[in-house]
């Protein structure tokens, strides 16, 4: 889990699965659904007369080391988009909802529906049937046993931890036909969003199903199979005429007969070719003057939605906080930062486009909430009342000694700088002392974060809709799970979620001498240990194990409310997301800050 956090977090800033708030361009979309229990789909249905060629071409800015999901780098943005159009999971999340929908399964299985079963001990079984129409691209029937042989093949994967991790849950898994049966000790809900990409066994099997199948990949059961790649070009992905969906008036899906994937990584060289109609549908940079340059093309829609990314604070309540003044443990000093933090103006810095501050985070998930960060409104007065005020219970003169704050991110690009330039100001109204030590980034999401050595620090987090990418997001602030790990591994032997290390337990066993990865886990308990991390630990572990939706959204609220009233983290914005498309030639197109091609087999041309 550990790694994970990092990884999202390292490609977050570098690069860049949420709230969708609704989109802020002029367009409007319908939606409609498919004939077999696919996601919701936009747009009109396609004549029976498609125009020559009937292709769409998308443009990226990124281009895949693989596309196989499994191996190195097979978790990467590109390699996920590309892969909706090729293969298909047990269920997938509705880009227009973000609920957990039917895919290769018949029903997503639920105690409600039969298809979850919790015995008196706890022990949970759910059973996925396949659907009786879903094939391979070569007619053979996807069956229980592809399951089976994906789950072995996730398991097998010793150094990915943060993909193998959720399966370990798995007690037992067996296949009958077309259906495949899964036990687990305890209930939980994060069935739900396992198997997202299936694997052909009777094609794989007997090879190396990590190392090989990258060009060409597997056996499509996505609406398109695999034709070509041309490096440092694009891939071309050509119809899969067995593809076992139909459209809401029996159509015959997918309505393309080709898709282009084109790879353009210099931005203006992208832009360039979506205004000279070089490519159809791209996801522009979400910088104002941008949409506005792309809004103002005949024929093109723009949409703007909240994204997946957000930015946030967080406190360091460890003993290796380089700030040996911090006043993180007290509340009142927490509460105070978060008073004094104006989001609206850091909005409107226009680093980054948003369309609000954000006081909440279960929204970036579908989940519903409250808004409990709604309680520390931009208020320096107050702010600077609860400083007296601790510093009065403290015994100090902060007029003379002010309290101080150690705040680092990332240097490389100057969007966090100019953060940490208003927030001298900000803090500084409130009596706050600021100290500025910015990293690169290497630096930041390396050593910093994993030897928790920072004071306040910014960075960014994906949101990543069902139950299983909740309570990932939550338990980022385990109390249960300090940072540890193997040193012999170095980076990829890490484990635990925490590094905030609020609440979490004393680290000891890790070698004194200096570690050649420069980490160093070894540290006394959390500066804060009270009922409050308890009680967050203890919901942590209530959501792991529920199959009731409604009891997991009411443990999530209550896990959210405990963040907020306890000032673990201050979020920011949650970042906007923009998708292109000339609405004049091409229908269907349904733009989610998830993956753009989440409904790629309705898309259709509308022109000729």
């Amino acid at each position: 889990m550990r790694r994970l956090a990092l990884v999202v977090a390292v490609a977050v800033v570098a690069a860049c699965s949420g709230g969708i708030t609704g989109p802020t361009s002029t367009s409007t979309t319908s939606s409609t659904t498919t004939g077999v229990s696919s996601p919701s789909t936009a747009g009109s249905v396609p004549s029976t007369t498609l125009p020559t060629p009937n292709e769409v071409v998308v443009g990226f800015d990124q281009e895949p080391t693989t596309l196989n999901p499994y191996a190195p780098g097979g978790r990467d943005f590109i390699v996920t988009e590309i892969g909706r159009a090729l293969n298909s999971g047990l269920t997938e999340i509705d880009g227009a909802t973000l609920e957990t929908v039917p895919d290769l399964a018949a029903e997503v299985p639920s105690v409600a529906n039969g298809g979850v079963s919790v015995a008196d001990d706890g022990t949970t079984t759910v059973t996925f049937r396949i659907r009786d129409e879903a094939v391979w691209e070569d007619g053979a029937p996807v069956t229980g046993d592809d399951v089976v042989f994906t789950y072995e093949t996730i398991i097998a994967i010793a150094d990915q931890p943060y993909l193998t991790d959720p399966y370990q849950k798995i007690a037992a898994i067996e296949a009958d036909g077309k259906t495949v049966t899964l036990t687990f000790d305890e209930p939980t809900l994060s069935f739900e969003t396992m198997f997202p990409t299936v694997i052909p066994a009777h094609q794989v099997r007997g090879t190396d199903p990590v190392a090989g199948w990258n060009d060409p990949p597997w056996l499509a059961s996505g609406p398109f199979r695999f034709e070509s790649w041309t490096s440092h070009d694009a891939i071309t992905l050509v119809r899969n005429d067995a593809y076992w969906k139909t459209g809401p008036q029996g159509q015959q899906l997918p309505y393309l007969d080709r898709v282009v994937i084109r790879f353009i990584p210099e931005t203006e060289a992208l832009i360039r070719a979506f205004v000279d109609r070089d490519i159809d549908i791209f996801q522009p940079p979400p910088d104002h003057a941008t949409v506005t340059r792309l809004r103002s093309l005949e024929g093109a829609e723009v949409t703007v939605l909240a994204g997946p990314i957000w930015e946030h604070l967080t406190f360091q309540f460890g003993e290796n906080n380089r700030n040996s003044d911090s006043l993180n443990q007290y509340l009142e000093f927490r509460r105070a930062v978060a008073l004094a933090i104006d989001r609206q103006a850091l909005l409107d810095l226009g680093i980054w486009e948003a369309t609000r501050p954000l006081d909440a985070l279960l929204d970036l998930y579908g989940l519903p909430t409250d808004r409990p960060w709604s309680q520390y409104a931009h208020d320096p007065q107050r702010a600077a009342d609860l400083i007296a005020g601790l510093c009065g219970d403290l015994g100090r003169d902060c007029e003379a000694d002010p309290p101080v704050v150690v705040f680092s991110t990332t240097s490389n690009a100057d969007e966090r700088p100019r953060i940490a330039a208003l927030l001298v100001d900000l803090l500084g109204e409130a009596g706050i002392e600021v100290r500025l030590e910015l990293e690169d980034s290497s630096i930041f999401f390396g050593p910093t974060l994993t030897n928790g050595t920072w004071d306040l620090g910014e960075w960014a987090w994906v949101a990543t809709p069902g139950p299983s990418g909740v309570l990932a997001s939550l338990s980022v602030y385990d109390p249960d799970s300090p940072l540890t790990g193997d040193p012999n591994l170095g980076w990829q032997g890490l484990s635990g979620t925490n590094d905030a290390r609020w609440g979490t337990p004393a680290v000891s066993g890790w070698p004194t001498a200096e570690s050649p990865y420069a980490i160093d886990l070894n540290q006394g308990p959390s500066r804060v240990r009270d009922d409050h991390t308890a009680r967050y630990a203890e919901v942590l572990d209530e959501m792991a194990a529920t199959a009731d939706h409604a009891r997991f959204a009411t443990l999530a609220r209550e896990a959210e409310h405990i963040l907020a009233d306890q000032v673990v983290i201050i979020p920011l914005i949650a970042r906007n997301d923009v998708g292109a498309v000339w609405a004049d030639e091409i229908g269907g197109y349904a733009h989610t800050p998830r993956y753009d091609t989440w409904n790629i087999e309705t898309w259709h041309r509308l022109d000729g």
